[in-house]
């Protein structure tokens, strides 16, 4: 067994899944580079030409220079230093293949994307995200089905949020996601247990449980009761934790074929219409009355170094990465530990019949749902571009390799970047190699237990227009409510006003 509950993150801390507001999470590396991998030399270029085809080599096969464009390997340098070192065993295996790996930051590679195809020079390969299905609505994407099919364990393999997310109305647009996250409460024991919680599996199971906690440390200590991570690039938080008043992976936000979608926020028609709203108005609350000031502006990226210092008790937007702690303090005690823990990671509470009541939120009342939570897998989604068939099937090849290669699967998401593979067949091997963390252990069981609760959000809707509505009319709406801009009360009926607009109803 190896461990990776004390493996650091080198360099600055990044940002955690979503923080920049259209994909996951942001990088260590702010500015892009490109490394041609089997050579080492640094590339300027970031497009991808037909010219690059070469002769044949020794074997007779084409040999093809494929440009990869990745966030991924931005994110530590460990990360990356594993992703220069796989780009060359990838092609030690494939002999006819040269890969330029490009890195961009979270944050700058939808920009550095758009520039690169509107000018007709896309990478052959590139971590979209959501906007690669853009680009498959705009004809610069071909349809990926024939890559999956021409394998034998696709789609089969993949990860539910996968297969959700690699489609539209049935069209596969995107080749997968090397890897997900999702979404989970997290808590400082220490505060915790000096309100008396002694169980908090239990204990913090409810939201009624969770509000009694949180209430008693922010009457009995001086920390950040609850701190929201408001930025609007940053409430995917709220998108997991809404699924906890419904159960068997209901979709909180819209639901229907694509383009002929119901919209449940602020529906007065819809029976669902309270569990949406409810959650929609608990969100703001529980800002505004235990979060700082600055919640409305908080990145995800601040929490750890707050909460290791006991200035934040708790946040919903916990995920498997345990090495985004260690990179703030080496020796973090993982788990309860008897009260002692620095961080723990624990299901997002579910919602019981009495927390309406409890937290003067009528549309909840009598209400009950299941743990859930947001999975991030349309944000690492990877799409082949337009290119010759050579290119394209040497882009599969090597999607191929980061989604089931062992010797890049086990350590990639084991050690460099704890998180949860793209193939759902990798879980376990992975859990056998590694001695996880607790947060990460309990991130993959929260998974693994509840199933269908955990759902990206998004890609079931089917519409061209998922990302803005996500990230402007849903998160930036919320954040405004957060800041005082709107009332509680106003929240979902805006949130609704723009959906419609967005989709020209």
């Amino acid at each position: 067994m190896q461990s990776a509950a004390v493996t650091a993150s080198v360099g600055a801390l990044g940002a955690l899944a979503g923080c920049t507001g259209g994909d996951d999470s942001g990088g260590d590396d702010s500015g892009s580079g490109s490394t041609e991998s089997g050579s080492g030399s640094t590339e300027s270029g970031s497009g991808d030409s037909d010219s690059d085809s070469g002769s044949s080599d020794s074997g007779g096969s084409e040999s093809v220079t494929i440009d990869y464009l990745n966030a991924q390997a931005a994110e530590n340098s460990g990360i990356k230093s594993h992703f220069q070192e796989s780009m060359r065993t990838f092609e030690e295996k494939n002999g006819n293949v040269t890969v330029k790996l490009q890195t961009a930051s979270y944050g700058d590679i939808r920009s550095k994307l758009a520039s690169t195809v509107s000018s007709g020079n896309p990478p052959t390969f590139a971590e979209s995200g959501g906007g690669g299905l853009q680009f498959y609505l705009d004809g610069k994407v071909p349809d990926h089905a024939p890559f999956i099919e021409s394998t034998s364990n696709l789609p089969d393999d993949y990860t539910t949020a996968n297969i959700e997310s690699a489609q539209y109305r049935g069209e596969y647009w995107s080749a997968g996601g090397m890897r997900h996250t999702n979404s989970n409460l997290g808590i400082n024991p220490k505060l915790f247990s000096q309100v008396g919680v002694s169980d908090p599996m239990e204990e913090l199971s409810t939201w009624s449980g969770f509000l009694d906690a949180v209430r008693k440390i922010d009457e009995q200590t001086d920390a950040i009761a609850y701190e929201e991570t408001g930025v609007p690039g940053d409430l995917e938080s709220y998108w997991g934790y809404a699924r906890t008043a419904y159960t068997g992976g209901t979709d909180p936000w819209m639901r229907g074929p694509g383009g002929e979608n119901t919209i449940v926020v602020a529906n007065e028609g819809h029976e669902d219409r309270g569990k949406t709203d409810g959650m929609i108005k608990t969100c703001v609350k529980m800002a505004q009355e235990f979060s700082s000031s600055e919640s409305s502006q908080r990145g995800d990226e601040e929490i750890p170094s707050l909460m290791l210092t006991d200035r934040v008790a708790s946040f919903n937007y916990a995920v498997p990465t345990a090495s985004r702690w260690t990179a703030v303090k080496e020796d973090v005690n993982f788990g309860w530990q008897d009260g002692s823990g620095d961080f723990m990671l624990l299901p997002h509470p579910r919602v019981d019949p009495e927390f309406g009541s409890n937290f003067g939120i009528s549309d909840l009342e009598g209400v009950e749902g299941e743990h859930g939570g947001h999975m991030w897998a349309l944000e690492q989604q990877q799409t082949i571009f337009n290119a010759s068939d050579a290119k394209q099937n040497a882009a599969w090849d090597l999607n191929m390799f980061l989604l089931d290669d062992d010797e890049f699967v086990l350590p990639a998401w084991g050690e460099y970047y704890e998180s949860l593979p793209g193939l759902q067949t990798k879980l376990q091997p992975i859990l056998d190699e590694y001695e996880m963390a607790q947060s990460t252990e309990q991130a993959y069981e929260n998974v693994n237990t509840y199933g269908t609760q955990y759902a990206t959000t998004g890609a079931a809707w089917d519409v061209r227009d998922t990302d803005p509505i996500r990230w402007t009319d849903i998160n930036e709406t919320i954040s405004e409510a957060i800041a005082g801009q709107h009332s509680v009360e106003e929240t979902p009926g805006l949130i609704r006003q723009r959906i419609e607009e967005r989709l020209g109803r």
